[in-house]
């Protein structure tokens, strides 16, 4: 496999198995030590690795029929380019501080990864439809 293959394979793995089948462990697999997101962290999240977990457990909690389906996959350079769809039933945890209410959800993201020279994820940009999320949730305006 060459090299840009791989780092799309590495990405497809973080959003197919760890948003879709919750598999925490593709994290570690699939990001640098160092690695860094632009989106602030909680307090309780050291790195990357911690926050990207923590969002994949939030997000399964709260929709534990979550799918991810990865719409398109491009890669240049040490640079991924890649358009995902979130789908599910809000049927579990609160999401956002709102309580589930059995709303479906299909959420279009958007992120930007520059892999290192071992195809892990190093940095991270992204739209991730939180607002959408939210509007189809039903959080009040």
């Amino acid at each position: 496999m060459d090299l840009l293959e791989r780092n799309k394979a590495t990405v497809r793995r973080v959003f197919v198995e760890g948003f879709g089948e919750g598999r925490l462990d593709v994290v570690d697999e699939a990001l640098a030590p160092d690695a860094v997101d632009r989106h602030p962290f909680e307090p309780d999240e050291p790195d990357f690795r911690a926050h990207l977990k923590g969002a994949i457990t939030m997000f399964r909690s709260a929709i534990p029929d979550l799918t991810a389906h990865v719409e398109d996959i491009v890669a240049e350079g040490d640079r991924v380019a890649v358009r995902v769809r979130m789908t599910g039933t809000h049927t579990g945890t609160p999401l956002f501080g709102v309580p589930a209410a059995g709303r479906s959800v299909d959420v279009e993201q958007f992120h930007f990864i520059q892999s290192d020279a071992d195809g892990r994820g190093l940095r991270h940009w992204a739209n991730v439809g939180a607002d959408d999320f939210l509007r189809q949730v039903g959080q009040p305006s």
